[in-house]
């Protein structure tokens, strides 16, 4: 049998808007940013007209809402129209945000395209009257759609198909793969947030069905949660805000004869998100002197300020090299068009005091926001998280048999640090550097720098119990509780991102300069 070849697609969330960008964006970027989740789609369409696989399979949430606007609407037909008369099948699944009660439900479709119903569905592909593939789908009927829709699918040995110009049954070869098109959330699959009461199913449900491939939508980030048989969530088409940063895309799937599938993510968005890391220190080590020379002069100083045009410099360098790497990856036919950046400073040095100081950060944002309008493709940073430290030997700190010592054995205890009593002469741990610093490992790593968020060694208990003692007053009162929530629902990492909070502040008011 000859190979069978596909392109799974999902979430296109045609006409969103993205989330935590300000209104200030030059005409330009503004414009890229509207168009973005089109464009994405535009290239989808014509990655199936270039590759000219049998059908596209589109996994729910084509548009962001129910009712979705004029503009996506005709853009999506309008797409379709395009495939049809190439000869490409296209399958749709509605999902949460445009399930079948919505408007966008009523669309004249093109011929060749087909939107599952409310119950399981099964389609035959045909090449000169032979199956060649099975399609099963099912869409949401509302928004709130709490049915587990995995286990209503099952392998079908007959299926309707089109023979010859007209509908029959007709028997399925026991080769041919069987697909589920299906929106869900599968478990507790990462990337997701309060996203299970979707749809939930299991991956022993979806593999029970014996089917040979799973196109899932609904979880933005892309993975294939196993193999054999596949089950894979091919991502966004268009990353909508800061924690959907990377290539976003499709995937282009070929069945092979002897039943082995290979896939292929395609990028396909414009817009690209971006984390990017960047040490204080002197010649990006994020070491001791902070930036400012052998001196270790105070960033206050001449030489201080030399150090954050330095460091405005290495931010730039940082962002230009992100930008370098999309080119690489992306395909020529789909450039990245725009950049959107979260700079994160780490490490510690005098440098540390200079940013902390009133509108450092913000008028080092307005300088990186102008210097990548000039870059190509365009670069827009959406904010600057600080995550340095002063420069201070904190295992000394821990030592001393004062206030300040005591509030850092606290907190080195809650991270799971063994603790080094007051006035003891052995080395306290060193820190570690942040762990999301690609350079942890590095020789240019910083040396003792910012405290883990989480290391492997830190005690979520023991975080927890700080938690109830210290901030369960604050959080779990009736004003408390209504404006930031239960403290018992705070998750570790943000109990540790506090804790450096706090050791910071009580290093700034305990410690004499």
């Amino acid at each position: 049998m000859p190979a069978f070849r596909f392109v799974h697609a999902a979430d296109l969330h045609l006409d969103a808007a993205f989330a935590g960008v300000s209104r200030d964006l030059s005409p330009r970027l503004a414009d890229r940013l509207h168009r973005a989740t089109f464009t994405a789609w535009e290239r989808l369409v014509d990655l199936c007209l270039a590759e000219r696989p049998d059908a596209l399979l589109i996994a729910g949430d084509v548009h962001n809402h129910e009712d979705g606007s004029l503009r996506a609407q005709v853009a999506l037909r309008d797409g379709c129209a395009r495939l049809a008369d190439a000869g490409v099948r296209v399958f749709i699944a509605h999902g949460n945000h445009d399930p079948l009660t919505s408007r966008v439900h009523s669309l004249h479709w093109p011929d060749g395209v087909t939107v599952f119903g409310p119950q399981v569905e099964s389609h035959a592909l045909t090449r000169d009257g032979r199956v060649v593939a099975v399609v099963h789908g099912i869409s949401h009927e509302t928004d709130r759609e709490g049915r587990n829709l995995a286990k209503r699918f099952a392998r079908a040995a007959t299926v309707q198909g089109m023979v010859h110009g007209l509908v029959q049954d007709v028997d399925v070869p026991p080769g041919a793969p069987q697909i589920g098109v299906l929106h869900c959330n599968v478990g507790s699959t990462p990337g997701t947030r309060d996203a299970g009461r979707y749809a939930p199913c299991t991956l022993d449900d979806l593999t029970g069905a014996g089917l040979d491939y799973w196109a899932l939508g609904h979880i933005h980030l892309p993975q294939v949660l196993r193999t054999r048989p596949h089950v894979v969530y091919p991502g966004s088409t268009q990353g909508l805000h800061i924690n959907e940063d990377g290539p976003r895309g499709c995937h282009l799937v070929t069945v092979h004869d002897d039943g082995e599938v290979e896939t292929e993510f395609r990028p396909l968005a414009p817009v690209r998100w971006q984390v990017v890391e960047v040490p204080i220190g002197a010649n990006g080590n994020g070491g001791a002197d902070g930036g400012n020379g052998a001196n270790g002069d105070d960033a206050g100083t001449p030489n201080g300020a030399a150090s954050m045009e330095a460091l405005h410099g290495r931010i730039l360098e940082a962002m230009e090299r992100a930008a370098a790497g999309d080119a690489a990856d992306s395909a020529p036919a789909f450039p990245v068009e725009a950049a959107l950046f979260r700079v994160i400073l780490h490490g510690r040095g005098p440098l540390d005091r200079h940013l902390r100081r009133p509108g450092a950060v913000e008028g080092l944002l307005e300088m990186l926001r102008e210097a990548g309008a000039s870059l190509d493709p365009l670069a827009w940073v959406k904010d600057i998280e600080l995550r340095t430290r002063p420069d201070v030997d904190m295992d000394a700190l821990r030592r001393r048999d004062d206030l300040l010592g005591e509030v850092l054995r606290v907190a080195a205890a809650a991270r799971g640090l063994p603790e080094s009593p007051a006035g003891d002469d052995a080395a306290c741990p060193t820190d570690k550097p942040h762990a999301a610093s690609p350079d942890a490992a590095s020789p240019d790593a910083p040396s003792d720098g910012a405290p883990p968020d989480l290391s492997p060694q830190a005690d979520p208990a023991a975080l927890r119990a700080l938690a109830a003692a210290v901030l369960a007053p604050l959080y779990d009162g009736p004003r408390g509780r209504r404006f930031l929530g239960p403290s018992d629902a705070l998750a570790p990492e943000d109990l540790a991102a506090l804790l450096d909070d706090a050791e910071r502040i009580c290093c700034d008011m305990l410690e004499a300069d």
